[in-house]
């Protein structure tokens, strides 16, 4: 028996994945756990051959304390080694996402029973040597048991191996490739060892076959929030997929705090996160307490998934303890006045959203649809809204109203207070849909952006409204431009002045009959491109406006920063001048744009006193449901 090079040599592998594990901390959740007891266990393994072999080579004859450490450490190795073969197919189970598959205990116990019976053959050894023996003279000897416990692990690999199979499409192929290297590798290995009598290669074959585990599965950027050391969104997705592809219903509980990022930048990172990491404590100590099994993944800057085993468990029971053990816990951040604002919803998959990608969109949006005053809701209260559907289906909606014709543009008035008169039009799309009827253009301005069909839209209202724009048109209706929206998506486009260009010249239209609204949101993303192609717009003579100015985080600095010369205030401001402070901020905020110089443009004129009031503060043009006469 000669010096263990190859278990030597595996050692400082397994010791690397190891360590890796702990710094990537990826010590949560199922799949992660039992990787890092496969490790452990090969560690255990591994050593314990090591330390027999060189028992061995330096000491003959043997001793009766050597004997019985030999003896030790074959009895832990062939207990750790063959535990190793029982958690990797549980790893494999829980990585396919068919963990409910082997709910029941007894389940466990059936694919526990080779691991029991190799145990059983231990104990039996005590007595018999039947699997193997350690006498003075001749070291370590095998028994006729030894086949048996070969043949028991053989069968962990071939249930490995079909299970790798039978669920290829819960995993993309590098994974599957590299769950399936073990057996591969290993097999290889223990036929060598059959063969050549010493040569003990089936801890380094192991030691290898990990390490492409930890490069295609568990990649930490795949699986784990680095600020956190939590699960990540990315490995939620995953689990989605693996769920899809099995089509077993899970509950999922969403928790967003609506003010993550203010609180994050109050607190500070190292707290905040600290904080974030307390909650998944929490909540995973109240779960145990229930003995609910969930899965508990975390997005940035503060969006919880858990999902739920049970569906018919009622989440909505933990809610409010869970909210005070949170307060009792972080005593010291609720004394600084950080709370969060959250919301909760639970939504069942595949039932009630069939599809990954309707889930993460609904993840992402729900907040929007869900009433203010209530902190728990469920997804089929969302769902049935008509703005949800109508943002869900959008694409369909577009796509079925281009092909008919239904999808209209059209251009509504805006008043001068200086010339009396109309002055311009602004292009508005109206859609009357056969199943949602009238969409309004608000939400599908909005809807066609998040789903990724503001280019198509946008495209279309050039096309309409630079057909609108010909000096013969504007002639007829006395109107010197028309104003045009473009979505955020859009001005991030590089193609965008080429496209402009190209309708420039299709319709013969002048850059001065055109004026361009920036949605205020755009600022939000502002890029290089977006801003080189505003500034290519203005050079080419095109008006430049800024639209929503008042809502949201208006960054004041980008209207002297870019070619601005009209700004559309917030239309909600009409509704602060109730009383006399929310008329005295609208008539500040009127004259300090005017002052820049700039033009101000205003909606939400419904009636006569409202139109008047504006015209009183001073604002140029104004647009609304009132028509004045000229």
């Amino acid at each position: 028996m000669g010096i263990p090079y190859f278990d030597i040599a595996a050692l400082p592998i397994f010791f690397l994945i190891f360590w890796t594990i702990i710094l990537r901390k990826m010590t949560k959740g199922r799949c992660n756990i039992l990787y890092l007891f496969v490790i452990i266990l090969s560690i255990i393994a591994d050593v314990s051959e090591i330390i027999e072999k060189l028992i061995l080579y330096y000491n003959a004859p043997l001793n009766h304390g050597q004997i019985n450490a030999v003896r030790i450490c074959n009895y832990l190795y062939y207990i750790s080694r063959n535990a190793v073969n029982l958690s990797y197919v549980f790893f494999i189970i829980a990585m396919t996402r068919t963990w409910y598959r082997i709910k029941p205990l007894w389940k466990k116990l059936l694919i526990s029973l080779p691991y029991i019976g190799i145990l059983t053959a231990l104990i039996y050894n005590i007595p018999t040597s039947y699997v193997f023996t350690v006498t003075a003279n001749e070291g370590y000897q095998r028994g006729p048991g030894v086949a048996f416990t070969y043949s028991f692990a053989a069968l962990h690999m071939v249930f490995g191996v079909y299970y790798l199979i039978r669920f290829r499409k819960t995993i993309d192929f590098g994974t599957w490739g590299a769950l399936m290297s073990l057996y591969v590798c290993n097999f290889i290995a223990v036929m060598v060892q059959m063969l050549v009598w010493g040569l003990q290669v089936e801890s380094f074959a192991t030691a290898l076959t990990l390490i492409f585990v930890i490069i295609f599965v568990q990649r930490p950027e795949k699986k784990v929030d680095l600020n956190t050391g939590l699960p990540g969104y990315p490995s939620f997705c995953e689990e989605i997929g693996k769920i899809k592809a099995t089509g077993h219903d899970v509950k999922i509980l969403i928790i967003t705090m609506k003010n993550a990022l203010e609180m994050k930048r109050y607190l500070g990172e190292k707290v905040y996160f600290d904080y974030v990491y307390s909650i998944e404590e929490l909540i995973g100590a109240y779960a145990r307490k229930e003995k609910v099994v969930h899965e508990l993944y975390f997005e940035q800057p503060g969006i919880f998934y858990i999902i739920l085993e049970n569906t018919d468990y009622n989440p909505i029971q933990a809610i409010s303890e869970l909210r005070e053990r949170v307060k009792q816990h972080n005593a010291d951040i609720v004394k600084k006045g950080a709370t969060p604002d959250l919301s909760v919803v639970t939504v069942t998959f595949p039932e009630e959203i069939s599809t990954p990608e309707e889930l993460f969109a609904f993840g992402h949006n729900y907040v929007r649809f869900s009433s203010i005053d209530k902190k728990f809701t469920r997804a089929s209260a969302i769902i049935s809204q008509k703005n949800y559907q109508i943002e869900a289906n959008i694409v369909d909606i577009l796509d079925k109203a281009m092909e008919k014709g239904t999808l209209k543009v059209d251009f509504k008035p805006v008043w001068s207070t200086a010339l009396k008169r109309y002055i311009c039009a602004e292009t508005r799309v109206e859609l009357m849909d056969e199943t949602y009827g009238e969409i309004d253009s608000e939400l599908l301005d909005y809807a066609a952006d998040e789903k990724g069909m503001a280019l198509i839209l946008g495209d279309y209202i050039l096309d309409k409204a630079f057909s609108y724009a010909t000096e013969s048109n504007l002639s007829l209706f006395g109107y010197s431009y028309v104003v045009i929206g473009l979505a955020p998506s859009l001005c991030m486009q590089v193609s965008l002045t080429d496209r402009i260009w190209d309708m420039r010249e299709k319709y013969g239209v002048h850059p001065e009959q055109v004026c361009f609204l920036i949605k205020e949101s755009a600022y939000e993303n502002m890029s290089t491109v977006f801003e080189e192609n505003i500034k290519k717009l203005s050079m080419q003579g095109y008006r430049i406006g800024l639209d929503g100015f008042g809502k949201g985080y208006t960054n004041i600095r980008n209207i002297f920063r870019l070619p601005i010369e009209t700004v559309r205030l917030d239309k909600d401001m009409i509704l602060m001048t109730s009383d006399e402070k929310g008329k005295a901020m609208l008539e500040g905020c009127i004259r300090m744009l005017k002052n820049v110089p700039l033009e101000v443009i205003m909606g939400g004129a419904d009636d006569e006193e409202t139109m008047n009031m504006l015209a009183e503060m001073g604002c140029e043009l104004i647009q609304g449901e009132y028509v004045p006469q000229a």
